[in-house]
């Protein structure tokens, strides 16, 4: 079962964790308002296309708006063996540093 954690614990994986990709979910336009710091825009609705292009070596940290979108990307992405993720809420509640608005 993959790991879902709390919003608030994204900066310590970003400052503790090297080998680690942080996905965006959200739309383009969502994107381009805010995001995380060093987060690359899939947006979930385009799934079928870039899920093959992830790399398998690294974990994968999910979020979206408010969490249910992240979640069943982390469902089918653990099931095709990636190691991945889940930000429970979504972004709508991170108040950390690495916030980037657009």
């Amino acid at each position: 079962m993959f790991r879902t954690i709390p919003i608030w614990e994204v900066d310590h994986y970003i400052n503790y964790y090297d080998n680690i990709m942080i996905i965006d979910l959200r739309s383009q336009s969502s994107y381009r308002q805010s995001h995380i710091m060093g987060a690359v825009n899939l947006p979930y609705e385009d799934m079928d296309q870039w899920m093959s292009s992830l790399p398998k070596d690294k974990l994968l940290i999910f979020y979206c708006s408010r969490g249910g979108q992240s979640m069943m990307a982390c469902r089918k992405l653990e099931q095709a063996g990636y190691n991945v993720v889940n930000i429970a809420n979504g972004i709508a509640y991170y108040k950390g540093k690495y916030m980037v608005r657009g």
